[in-house]
């Protein structure tokens, strides 16, 4: 799905293996997305994700930052 907003980076973080992680971003279920804009985070979803709610959710913050 990001290869349709090629200028957000993404990472991902096995809370198995990065035990602090879990507090750090208070996700304390599998899976979590969390979308941060300048530090401040602007999009959480977790456990059970509706995908086409994340896309909406995606282009709309996308097009807003992005001015696309």
């Amino acid at each position: 799905m990001l290869k349709d907003y090629p200028r957000i980076e993404s990472r991902s973080v096995n809370a198995g293996k990065v035990t602090e992680i879990a507090g750090f971003l208070m996700a304390f279920t599998v899976p979590v997305i969390a979308l941060y804009l300048d530090g401040r985070e602007v999009l959480r979803e977790a456990r059970f994700i509706p995908v086409e709610k994340l896309r909406d959710d995606l282009k709309r913050i996308y097009e807003g930052v992005f001015d696309v």
